[in-house]
């Protein structure tokens, strides 16, 4: 057990020493202002600058220009867990994907409760599927498997068809190449972004 919290404490260490830079993929308003700077979609920013929020709806995508794992920021969380850049973020859920005793229990950690939807938005897992192995949501009865791209779970409208994401009850599962299915996360909600404002990355 000390041998294992050496570990996370050195990892902790680490990550909070190391410099990020992201780059914003989309925002659903016409700037938000990062540091000194007021950004759009295209432009960059490093983890430890302050994110000025407008409102508790207003909201982000980004993707990390190291590791290339997009992440939504949304005011209203960063707000309910007192978090300020977007070191903040990476760190407090990189604490919850460190809790859950087994490979399938980080996941329902990273994947959490509830997920803030732009469309597609792509949530990071640690898990490596072998052959024959998915990820699905059961959206009231229905089975409809997710696709995992380098690492991340693709949430994006093909998932819900006709159903509003909002009305549907929704569970995470885990079909394993055996034939046997695991419930991942139960009810999870889902808070589908506002897109007036929804920027595409500029080239």
């Amino acid at each position: 057990m000390m041998r294992r919290l050496l570990l996370i404490l050195t990892l902790f260490a680490s990550v909070s020493l190391y410099a990020e830079d992201f780059k914003i993929l989309f925002v659903n308003s016409e700037s938000i202002k990062i540091g000194k700077a007021v950004c759009k979609a295209g432009d960059t920013f490093s983890d430890t600058e302050k994110i000025f929020w407008k409102d508790g709806k207003q909201a982000m995508k980004v993707i990390s220009l190291d590791t290339k794992k997009q992440y939504v920021l949304v005011s209203e969380d960063f707000k309910n867990r007192k978090m300020k850049t977007a070191k903040d973020f990476i760190l407090k859920n990189h604490r919850l994907s460190t809790r859950g005793i087994g490979r399938l229990s980080d996941v329902r950690y990273q994947v959490g409760d509830f997920i803030y939807w732009f469309d597609p938005t792509l949530i990071s897992v640690d898990y490596e599927l072998e052959e024959g192995d998915y990820f699905f949501l059961r959206i009231d009865e229905e089975d409809r498997p997710i696709e995992i791209v380098d690492g991340q779970l693709v949430f994006d409208s093909r998932i819900w068809g006709d159903a509003d994401p909002r009305q549907v009850e929704t569970d995470l599962y885990f079909h394993y190449n055996s034939g046997e299915n695991e419930l991942v996360n139960p009810g999870i909600i889902i808070i589908p972004l506002p897109n007036e404002v929804h920027l595409r990355r500029r080239r």
